[in-house]
């Protein structure tokens, strides 16, 4: 037969070793003791040990060479071994017979302990009457409790609303951060660039030049040598500022000093300017100006100028204010999609950061029938969250509210009564009238207690005398012929309306 040997440790208790012997799975447990120390040395702790082992349909078995131990062992019938091989090798018989019991005194009469045990019932139970009377208890205990838990009853009570309002001055700043029942609330930021370009006729005129004026110079020999003037050579005016005049041909001015050559020539700017006086053109630039001398025994003519469209100072000016205002309100627009609905909007307080880009075409001086103006700004502007508008209503509607009333929610209203005026140090300040409205607060428990037990009518009536109602209460019993309300406050439901 299969044996599970526990070898015991001498820090091992009674717990310990229950714990160690409901892991075995065989029909014989053997224990074995240290060699030395003092363990599980008391009669209690092996009668333990042995019920358990009991407990688990196994034999229980030790090997231990303490006398005291397996005096105790003797005592309790446990087999008890020298060694683990002897354990193995010999059948395991109590060391000790128990004496068989004996009886002591007369045999018992067992009919008269069953009388004891139940004894007979008296007599009036099985009596007709008391058996009736136990019935009709019986029916009246259920009747008692169809009474107090089957009707119910649901009350609809339409109390009478009151509207409480206030005009409140408010004051809304960047330096405020959080909502207060003085009346201030912060004040946020919005930035926005917007651009946009816009176009104007010009209202002014130019005489710009037009064509070239046109002549002869006479060109005078200063050498001796032949001298080839090629065209292109550019010759300066005496006036100031100087007016240049080019050759138009190429020329060859013979050898000798005081021979002289005449060749047209033309003025490199047009316009009115080279228009000059006879003898004007005096110096040659270029390499043969040592070698030349040059004059023109003609006036020159010719230039012309014309007159045409030019843009003014005026005109770049009205431009600039009108697409600005443009692109205020554009930027109004934007700033107004991005708010939330009920946010407020201080127009008051949108301001121009320095233009991000201007461009005018044409450029200054230059002329143009149409001026066409292209510009990028940023604009700021603050306003007020409905959320503060709404907590700095409600706080302040709050402060007046009397104890007996609740207000109702989903009713509060705020409305600007003025236009928002900005002020010296950066606030802005405007006037608000909120709204909301009130029904009384109504102490459940009280109506229920009031009610408990009573007619339909009569609940009714009492309701109508303690309450502010607007209509008479509705009462719906449940079953509906029941004739009084239900006497248990949890079989009655209060409704009140509206709800909040």
């Amino acid at each position: 037969m299969k044996t599970q040997v526990i070898h015991l440790e001498l820090h091992d208790d009674a717990v310990s070793v229950r714990d160690k012997m409901s892991w075995a799975k065989t029909a014989r447990i053997l224990l074995v003791w240290p060699p030395r120390g003092r363990i599980l040395a008391r009669s209690l702790d092996l009668l333990l040990l042995q019920r358990h082992a009991a407990s688990l349909g196994a034999q229980f078995g030790l090997v231990t060479r303490s006398a005291e131990i397996r005096r105790a062992a003797g005592e309790l019938g446990l087999p008890v071994f020298v060694t683990i091989a002897e354990a193995q090798s010999h059948p395991w018989q109590n060391r000790t017979s128990r004496a068989k019991p004996t009886r002591r005194g007369p045999r018992p009469n067992l009919q008269e302990l069953r009388a004891e045990i139940h004894p007979p019932e008296p007599a009036w139970l099985t009596h007709a009457a008391a058996r009736l009377t136990f019935f009709t208890l019986g029916v009246i205990a259920v009747l008692a409790v169809v009474l107090l838990f089957i009707p119910s009853a649901t009350i609809s009570l339409d109390p009478k609303l009151q509207t409480q309002d206030l005009t409140l001055q408010v004051s809304a700043s960047q330096n405020v951060t959080s909502v207060n029942v003085a009346g201030n609330l912060p004040a946020h930021k919005m930035s926005v660039v917007v651009e946009g370009s816009q176009s104007a006729q010009a209202t002014g005129q130019a005489s710009v030049p037009d064509k070239p004026a046109q002549g002869v110079a006479r060109f005078r020999n200063l050498t001796t040598s032949v001298i080839g003037i090629p065209a292109g050579t550019v010759i300066r005016a005496s006036n100031e500022p100087a007016v240049h005049f080019v050759t138009t041909q190429d020329g060859v001015l013979a050898a000798g000093v005081g021979r002289t050559i005449d060749i047209s020539v033309q003025a490199v700017e047009p316009g009115r300017a080279g228009n000059l006086a006879a003898d004007t053109l005096i110096a040659i630039q270029g390499d043969l100006g040592p070698d030349l001398a040059v004059t023109n025994p003609e006036p020159t003519s010719g230039g012309t100028d014309r007159t045409v469209s030019m843009p003014t100072a005026d005109d770049r000016a009205h431009l600039h204010d009108a697409l600005l205002a443009d692109l205020r309100q554009q930027a109004l627009d934007q700033v107004v999609q991005k708010l939330s609905s009920g946010d407020l909007l201080f127009p008051t307080t949108l301001t121009l950061s320095p233009a991000l880009d201007e461009t005018y075409l044409p450029a200054e001086g230059q002329p143009g029938e149409t001026l066409t103006l292209t510009l990028q700004v940023e604009f700021s502007i603050q306003y007020a969250l409905t959320s503060d508008l709404n907590a700095l209503a409600a706080a302040a509607l709050d402060a007046g509210l009397a104890k007996e009333m609740l207000p109702l929610a989903d009713t509060l209203t705020v409305e600007i009564t003025g236009k928002p005026v900005s002020q010296a140090g950066g606030g802005t300040t405007f006037e608000i009238h909120a709204s909301r409205m009130l029904k009384p607060n109504i102490n459940l428990s009280s109506v229920t207690r009031a009610v408990q037990g009573l007619p339909p009518i009569e609940a009714g009536q009492r309701l109508e005398s303690m309450l502010p109602l607007a209509s008479p209460p509705q009462i719906q019993l449940v079953p509906s012929w029941w004739p009084w309300l239900p006497f248990l406050p949890f079989r009655i439901t209060i409704r009140v309306y509206p709800n909040n």
